[in-house]
């Protein structure tokens, strides 16, 4: 009877820290980063270009990291409630950082005009090389955020 009810009560246990890890997990949600301090401040244009130069070293520098990147605007995309600011040389169709404001952010859209230097904030997501040398390789950041220290 003793064994029954230890093993009972172990199994019990075992269900409940299951059951708050789901809980906490399912109700987990992003960091605002407007609150959160940058990792690393970096131009647009070196960026991609340390990115150009080697991919696999830049990547492992800039992993898991809230860049702060102050560039030029290329363009201002907005399609299905998305806005993507696109920062680098505006000169032609160079390399770029594509940066995914946060939809909390969309409201500052308006404000943003190609030319403008401005720094935003983000979370790194990856770089996409173009291949051909047609296009240009961009480098991604997500859950963007003008940087209010402008």
């Amino acid at each position: 009877m003793r064994r029954r009810t230890g093993i009972l009560l172990g199994i019990a246990l075992v269900l409940a820290v299951v059951a708050i890890y789901a809980y906490r997990e399912f109700h987990r949600t992003n960091t605002n980063l407007a609150e959160v301090k940058a990792d690393v401040t970096v131009g647009a244009v070196p960026l991609v270009n340390e990115f150009l130069a080697n991919d696999s070293v830049a990547n492992v520098k800039y992993q898991n990291k809230i860049l702060a990147v102050q560039g030029v605007v290329k363009e201002v995309t907005t399609s299905e409630g998305d806005c993507t600011v696109v920062m680098g040389d505006t000169t032609g169709m160079s390399s770029s950082v594509r940066c995914l404001l946060d939809s909390a952010q969309a409201a500052f859209v308006g404000n943003i005009r190609r030319g403008d230097v401005i720094t935003i904030k983000g979370a790194i997501t990856g770089f996409k090389k173009d291949e051909t040398g047609l296009l240009g390789s961009d480098v991604e950041l997500n859950r963007c955020v003008l940087d209010s220290k402008q």
